[in-house]
């Protein structure tokens, strides 16, 4: 095996874990040469992920969660090197579907022993992403579950935090129109996705692809309280299709205007705009993944 020099970047949080200093002692023993960046500050992660691309490093490698991965997604963006995933986060929503282990050296096996593949993005107002965004209800539990619930009870964190959002819950308006498809009226929820789930494995765009330069578009439209709580125990399953009150579309962009700022969530990060643009980008990414969904588990 060749050797590879790798830029490890390491959300602060998790800096000190033990299977972190040990994945980084045996990488260094098998010949490889490891800097590790531990981040503390928003914008950090980017900024490092863009200046050891610069320098021409093998791959740069994110072990934190969701939103660390994002930042180094973002710092990569217009530079050719690969991308590596250590899920050390909470929800790891992205690395559970293309098979990276949860086990911080067996992820390290993936970046090791497997070629990176060219995978998709998406972008919303020019900020790019590599999961899916989820706006209304979706995104305010993503947004209020406190962090210290997520450290002790993971994704089970942001299902308790939706169901409270179940009780005070309104319907938002807005405009979708994306290349033949428009709706206009109220919503509960929406999400964005290339790949297939988000919020600690809900379902929520199953026919999604990281690979078909397509992003997948799901509209759950205002409903009365009971309906949308059926409606969201589907989601879970990816059962939701062919539900009433539910659109779901494959374009290449969609722009979503509100009456009022809407808060969207983009791998762990939220926004607020009356204005959203979402872009397909197509295969501008390379990633060290173990398969992709729908594929046979390697």
């Amino acid at each position: 095996m060749p050797s590879k020099h790798i830029a490890l970047i390491v959300h602060g949080g998790r800096a000190d874990r033990a299977d972190i200093r040990h994945l980084v002692s045996w990488v260094r023993e098998k010949g490889h040469f490891v800097e590790v960046f531990s981040t503390y500050e928003a914008g950090e992660a980017a900024a490092l992920a863009a200046d050891a691309a610069r320098r021409g490093v093998d791959v740069v490698v994110a072990a934190g969660g969701d939103g660390t991965l994002n930042e180094v997604v973002n710092g990569l963006d217009g530079y050719d090197v690969p991308l590596g995933i250590i899920p050390v986060g909470t929800a790891n929503d992205f690395a559970r579907q293309v098979g990276i282990p949860a086990d911080a050296d067996h992820a390290m096996d993936v970046i090791l022993q497997r070629k990176p593949r060219r995978l998709d993005t998406a972008s919303l107002n020019g900020r790019r992403f590599l999961n899916v965004s989820t706006g209304g209800v979706g995104a305010e539990a993503t947004a209020e579950t406190p962090a210290e619930m997520k450290e002790s009870l993971g994704s089970l964190a942001y299902a308790i935090t939706g169901m409270r959002k179940l009780a005070d819950f309104s319907p938002g308006y807005a405009r979708f129109v994306g290349d033949d498809f428009e709706y206009r009226g109220n919503f509960l929820m929406f999400a964005v996705g290339i790949t297939r789930s988000t919020g600690g494995g809900s379902m929520v765009t199953p026919m999604a692809s990281a690979t078909d330069g397509l992003l997948d578009l799901c509209i759950v439209e205002g409903m009365s309280r009971g309906d949308f709580a059926r409606v969201a125990l589907r989601v879970r399953r990816g059962e939701h299709l062919e539900q009433d009150g539910v659109q779901y579309v494959q374009l290449r962009s969609v722009t979503i205007e509100g009456r009022d700022p809407i808060a969207a969530n983009v791998d762990g990060e939220m926004s607020n705009a009356k204005r959203l643009t979402y872009r397909s980008r197509a295969g501008d990414l390379w990633v060290h993944v173990a398969y992709l969904p729908g594929e046979p588990e390697a």
